[in-house]
């Protein structure tokens, strides 16, 4: 696998646009459009809030459609809380792009971002259509990462090509997501983080689908910024086939292959994520090992990187590893307490459940100065491991987030 410079127009066929629908007070972009020039199978993945958006809502059912080739995006508004205004809204920004390229109207799926409980300014997005379709290009990779931020301070893409079956297959993604950040989606069944990301890789449906699964369990599941899940997270992944290769229609070889890339670009997105977290200073990284099962090691792992008490330490540069030991053991997973170390910047702060006088928090100190925190939580209670990833809190986050909607 090679990472090169790109995005979602990197992968063969793929073209997008963002353009200025009036959306946002501020004026900048807020409309974007991802088109791939021939149909396209497609697999998305939703929050899991019960508070769902429009957006969501309705794409988990354009999802369903044998073959797909276009996305809208908007960013500054949600379309959430609107009831069936809401969903009229959404279902009308699809019929849009549809009737402008020929498309069935379930061939477009639809993704939202920005401000909850404020109706759709729907004349605008209608009225800028002819402007996106036109504005498409295989160039504008980068426009379309820059149109769908909101509170994101930077653009994020990343493209890496793999050779299958003697083709080179590319995988490119672009995402944003910086506050409400916390999430849980499932495969095509239920800030707001949004990603796209698109192949050339030939490739069934069914097993688009796997792949995205096994992906977004390691990466997009795994990451937090301040433990709140949005109503609008949504991840969606197209494959149009003109890289040419064998399909891949099971679990082979090929489809190691790409899983493992897929992988890469996901884990790599979110991870962009985290580092832009709103107000955040610092990137922490939460290891957890010798869990019983996988699941555990990631439910212990989730909670510590939730902890807004650990987070505002590492933002103070304090050196207070019971706030570890705390979100630990609160995660609701069984082990021995008095088996556990703890090690906070590669330094020992507990063994065996019992704190290690001896300890240099001096040196603990230093390595919270450090742009990355490393965390490690050993349970010694068997061989699974996970990570997590999250941010420090700050007082830009909460002047952010006191003033966002206003």
């Amino acid at each position: 696998m090679i990472v090169i410079k790109g995005g979602v127009t990197t992968p063969k066929g793929f073209l997008a646009s963002g353009v200025k629908a009036g959306i946002k007070k501020s004026g900048r972009k807020d409309l974007a459009l991802l088109y791939s020039e021939v149909p396209a199978v497609a697999s998305g993945a939703f929050t899991s809030n019960r508070f769902q958006a429009s957006p969501v809502k309705i794409s988990r059912n354009h999802i369903a459609n044998k073959m797909h080739q276009a996305i809208i995006v908007n960013s500054g508004n949600a379309n959430c809380g609107n009831g069936r205004i809401g969903d009229r809204d959404a279902i009308s920004m699809a019929k849009f792009i549809a009737g402008a390229m020929a498309l069935g109207p379930k061939e477009v799926l639809v993704a939202s971002t920005g401000i909850i409980g404020r109706y759709m300014p729907i004349g605008k997005v209608q009225k800028a259509t002819p402007e996106l379709v036109n504005a498409l290009s295989a160039a504008s990779g980068s426009k379309f990462a820059e149109t769908i931020m909101t509170t994101d301070t930077k653009k994020k893409e990343l493209a890496v090509k793999v050779k299958i079956g003697g083709c080179v297959v590319t995988i490119g993604g672009a995402c944003k997501g910086v506050g409400m950040i916390y999430p849980e989606v499932v495969t095509e069944k239920h800030a707001t983080m949004l990603s796209f990301i698109t192949t050339d890789a030939a490739i069934t449906k069914r097993m688009l689908a796997a792949s995205l699964d096994e992906a977004i369990g390691d990466s997009f599941n795994m990451i937090s910024v301040d433990g709140d899940m949005s109503t609008n997270d949504s991840c969606f992944i197209m494959a149009n086939g003109l890289a040419c290769n064998k399909p891949i229609v099971s679990r082979n070889k090929d489809y190691c292959v790409f899983v493992e890339a897929l992988k890469y670009v996901s884990m790599e997105l979110a991870k962009m994520m985290v580092r832009d977290g709103e107000g955040a200073t610092r990137f922490v990284e939460i290891t957890v090992a010798g869990a019983k099962t996988v699941a555990d090691a990631k439910a212990v792992a989730r909670k510590v990187s939730t902890s807004n008490l650990l987070k505002c330490a590492i933002y103070g540069r304090d050196p207070n590893w019971g706030r570890v030991a705390a979100a630990a053991g609160a995660s609701g997973v069984a082990f021995d307490p008095d088996k556990t170390d703890i090690y906070l910047g590669g330094t020992k702060v507990l063994a065996n459940g019992q704190s290690v006088k001896s300890c240099d928090l001096n040196k603990v100190r230093k390595a919270f100065n450090r742009d990355t925190v490393g965390i490690r939580v050993d349970l010694k209670s068997g061989k699974a491991s996970a990570k997590a990833w999250t941010c420090d809190f700050s007082h830009e986050y909460v002047s952010i987030n006191s003033e966002y909607s206003t």
